[in-house]
């Protein structure tokens, strides 16, 4: 169950419900599961934005999927001084205006690189062997109709090129060297600790791979990082799995 933020909510403590809390307050400009509202109710008086408090409110928890950080937003909590984005990406905050206003930013960092790297894996192993596709398919009748569906492909042995080998980049190279791929990387400059190809240009690693794992982080270099050069020498065959940003391939040559 979540509660938005930009509706009213039991858990959202108002002057008026709460005047003698001494707890810090904590202004939630993002939806909370009750995991989350179990961990910080008792360390924090959470403030939603329709609250009188929202406007003194010091510290704030952003997520990017909800919250773009920009003058509009800062100028309607002038008394921020600490934003904790939960997730890794920060390509939502803009921190040439936090630093101007004297507003710290904070991120997850690498605590959520094993539970994304499972889910790349996951996305992998769905699309190689086609199980959404064929539960589709079975869901509809088409078996009855059409007979079997064509069965999809192993993952072991495949040639893996990974773009961005951060911590999530290495959680994934590290799962799939376990089915036997064979992994090659690109990233800012080698990783003397790890034992894979480094290849320096995408369009070189793309055309030694299978698959292209994209896991780099969001910047102007890497806007449509993925581009029709990169689609052409990876080849129709391909499998792209983007667990980084959406910008991150330029859509329309995808298409």
């Amino acid at each position: 169950m979540y509660a938005f933020p930009s509706h009213t909510a039991t858990y959202i403590t108002t002057s008026d419900e709460n005047p003698t809390s001494d707890l810090p307050p904590l202004l939630i400009l993002r939806p909370l599961s009750d995991a989350w509202l179990s961990a910080l109710s008792p360390k924090f008086t959470l403030i939603s934005p329709s609250s009188p408090l929202s406007t003194s409110a010091r510290a704030a928890l952003i997520s990017g999927a909800y919250n773009r950080v920009d003058p509009a937003l800062l100028d309607q909590y002038p008394s921020l001084r600490c934003l904790v984005n939960t997730g890794a990406g920060v390509n939502h905050i803009n921190f040439e205006e936090c630093q101007r206003r004297g507003v710290q930013v904070a991120n997850v960092g690498e605590t959520h690189s094993r539970n994304v790297a499972d889910y790349a894996v996951g996305l992998l192993i769905d699309v190689m062997r086609r199980i959404t596709m064929s539960d589709q398919y079975l869901r509809n009748g088409l078996w009855v109709k059409q007979g079997d569906y064509p069965l999809g492909s192993k993952l072991g042995g495949k040639r893996v090129g990974i773009v961005g080998l951060g911590s999530i980049g290495s959680a994934i190279a590290k799962r799939l060297e376990a089915f036997g791929c064979k992994i090659s990387y690109l990233s800012r400059k080698p990783k003397p600790t790890v034992s894979y190809r480094y290849i320096p240009n995408i369009c070189d690693l793309a055309a030694e791979s299978d698959i292209l794992v994209v896991s780099c982080s969001l910047t102007k270099e890497t806007h449509h990082i993925v581009n029709k050069e990169v689609l052409q020498a990876l080849g129709k065959e391909g499998i792209i799995i983007n667990i980084g940003r959406g910008a991150h391939i330029d859509e329309p040559e995808l298409v």
